[in-house]
């Protein structure tokens, strides 16, 4: 997801820089395009935004988030097991919190119609574009579709946004909602090791590698394997070698025995 996120900030920042250097010289086409991608800044907000949560949300599955550690490495095995499952709980607990608060703010937020989403009915009062008569809506607006099916999946589930922005806003509770699972999980992991004698400190430096480190142990095995080929491709060499060598020994001794005949 975060891969996608990235190469789609990219697609739309290059296409971007792309059409403002033709408008800026007067090419009308390039203006043109510039115009219809009004969007852009607001996209790459938020797709930092999402870069971020999902960054944050992965250095929580793999331990690599920023810790102060010092007492768990002079600790017992079993203090070290209470120190780490009592901040992971505490940790989780506060991210669950958090995403109740922003998710909080962004629905309160939903009852004010922005206006370029707003439009009268038949009564004078505002109601949103996605929720009005096809004789309400001005010909000037248009419609998204799939912002109006995204909306009311959301509100069907009890979420209620009115703009695109506000939608992609969701990944902040979303995300601090899956970093307090995985607090609570591994909270709830170091705790039942206590009975066991706690936890050891080469188990505390065994951590699931990254992705990249996953990578590298794919590459080190590729060359292990290409290292192989080469030392077996070499042997091969060296027995042709070997066999050319004893062909022209035989026929060497075949011309000796003909020239003494």
């Amino acid at each position: 997801m975060a891969t996608v996120v990235l190469l789609a900030l990219v697609v739309v920042a290059g296409l971007q820089t792309f059409f403002r250097k033709f408008s800026d010289v007067g090419q009308a086409w390039a203006s043109d395009a510039l115009h219809s991608m009004e969007w852009g800044d607001a996209f790459m907000e938020r797709a930092t935004l999402w870069l971020a949560m999902l960054g944050a949300s992965l250095a929580a599955h793999h331990d690599k988030h920023i810790a102060i550690d010092i007492l768990q490495k002079i600790a017992t095995p079993i203090v070290r097991a209470i120190l780490r499952g009592t901040v992971q709980l505490f940790a989780g607990l506060t991210s669950f919190y958090f995403a109740r608060v922003v998710l909080a703010a962004l629905i309160s937020k939903a009852n004010r119609i922005p206006t370029d989403y707003g439009v009268f009915d038949d009564m004078g009062d505002t109601v949103h574009i996605c929720d009005a008569a096809a004789n309400q809506i001005p010909d000037d607006m248009a419609v998204s579709s799939f912002f109006c099916a995204i909306r009311g999946g959301l509100e069907s589930a009890g979420v209620v946004v009115n703009s695109p922005e506000r939608a992609m806003d969701l990944v902040v509770p979303a995300m601090f909602a899956v970093i307090a699972v995985r607090f609570i999980i591994k909270g709830i992991a170091s705790l039942m090791t206590i009975p066991d004698g706690g936890i050891h400190e080469e188990e505390e430096e065994a951590v699931a590698p990254l992705a990249g480190d996953e990578g590298d142990a794919d590459d080190g095995a590729d060359d292990a394997h290409e290292s192989e080929e080469d030392e077996s491709a070499d042997h091969l060499e060296g027995d042709d070698a070997a066999d050319e060598d004893d062909e022209d020994s035989a026929s060497e001794d075949a011309s000796s025995k003909e020239e003494e005949e």
